[in-house]
């Protein structure tokens, strides 16, 4: 969509109502100078016919204005923290997850290399590694705790140590 842009003059109260969408009033003598505005080319023509007549007008805008304005205003939405000063806080927690995923990505990656390089080395104790895996769970070597029970007998060490 087009938008255009209206320099106006305006308080910081209406600049409050305009971000929180309510409408505010504005008059002839406030065009020309001011923050940026950045709206409709239909609401700017119905405003300019009030303007004209040397009357005030009511404005407010939409969801799209609103938007508009947040991307590519200058005044309205202001430019974010004026003082220059960085919470520490913030900084320290956002730094905080990103060393933390990069440390793990980091090992992970060190991992995958590693292992890469044992069996490029070694390729033999690689694939017996593979046979031993393979294996053991063809003859059932990996077992859980909860299968022994099922087991036709159980574990009789376990019984005889209980009582």
């Amino acid at each position: 969509m087009n938008f255009t842009k209206l320099l106006v003059n305006l308080s910081e109260n209406q600049k409050s109502k305009l971000r929180n969408g309510h409408s505010v009033r504005i008059l002839p003598h406030m065009i020309g100078s001011g923050v940026d505005m950045i709206i409709d080319p239909a609401t700017m023509n119905n405003m300019f016919k009030k303007l004209d007549k040397g009357k005030g007008v009511v404005v407010s805008f939409s969801r799209d204005e609103i938007d508009e304005n947040k991307m590519e205003g200058t005044g309205l939405f202001g430019s974010g923290n004026k003082s220059g000063k960085i919470s520490r806080h913030k900084k320290a927690t956002k730094w905080r997850d990103f060393s933390n995923d990069t440390a793990r990505m980091g090992i992970d990656t060190a991992k995958y290399g590693y292992e890469q390089y044992q069996s490029a080395v070694n390729p033999l104790r690689s694939e017996g590694k593979k046979a031993l895996k393979w294996l053991s769970k063809m003859f059932g070597g990996e077992m859980n705790s909860d299968s022994e029970d099922e087991m036709e007998g159980g574990n009789i060490f376990k019984k005889n140590k209980n009582g």
